[in-house]
């Protein structure tokens, strides 16, 4: 099991910290955060207290920070998968962002389809893998 840590830690501190894109969801009240699968796919689930659902495939790391208030639970999905939902009274989004991948050679282009994505709410999902950090508060 040492040796697993080890390795697992060693493979952390190779990634190196994305360029970041910031959504425009700032201040939207929180529903839940929902990250499913396992580790060659998983997808995280965003949804706002208003009903909209913003799906997008982790390719590198979630993190979600911020409010005390939030709570986490996992659960066991299947025999490989699990789900972790993130959720609490009265939660705001206070930041989210998302990386903007390195194979992208046209931020106007990728920034364009993202906000086309957000106005289409919860009917379809971002298409790409990327790493995604959240900040909540109560």
């Amino acid at each position: 099991m040492t040796s697993y840590v080890r390795t697992i830690r060693q493979a952390i501190r190779e990634n190196p910290d994305p360029t970041w894109m910031d959504l425009p969801l700032a201040g939207e009240r929180l529903s839940e955060i929902v990250l499913f699968g396992h580790g060659k796919d998983a997808d995280v689930m965003v949804e706002l207290l208003d009903g909209r659902r913003f799906v997008l495939g982790l390719g590198g790391m979630l993190r979600v920070r911020g409010s005390s208030d939030i709570r986490s639970e996992v659960i066991r999905w299947d025999d490989r998968s699990l789900i972790i939902r993130y959720r609490g009274e009265n939660l705001k989004v206070s930041a989210f962002r998302i990386e903007i991948p390195s194979w992208n050679d046209d931020l106007e282009t990728f920034q364009a389809m993202v906000r086309e994505w957000l106005t289409k709410g919860d009917t379809e999902d971002l298409t790409w893998c990327l790493s995604m950090e959240i900040e909540v508060t109560a």
